[in-house]
């Protein structure tokens, strides 16, 4: 993930409640707590913590499909 793409998925996730505040940090949204790190055009991401009936995959694939969103509408901007 490039910094202009990183750039854009902090929009988005902004957008939708969750702030990361520069490079590396802490999320947080509806009792779910995640570490981010993005160095070397890599973004990672590690859950902490969050409420016990919620399934960790769902977790993960709501995030990825911000992410997802983020790069390709990056992307498009790009192509204008």
């Amino acid at each position: 993930m490039s910094d202009s793409q990183f750039a854009s998925a902090t929009e988005r996730l902004r957008a939708n409640g969750i702030h990361l505040t520069g490079p590396t940090g802490t999320l947080t949204k509806d009792g779910i707590t995640a570490s981010y790190t993005h160095a070397d055009g890599k973004l990672t991401v590690e859950i902490i913590d969050r409420p016990s009936l919620l399934p960790l995959s769902l977790i993960e694939a709501k995030l990825q499909s911000y992410l997802e969103q983020s790069v390709a509408y990056d992307a498009s901007k790009s192509a204008l």
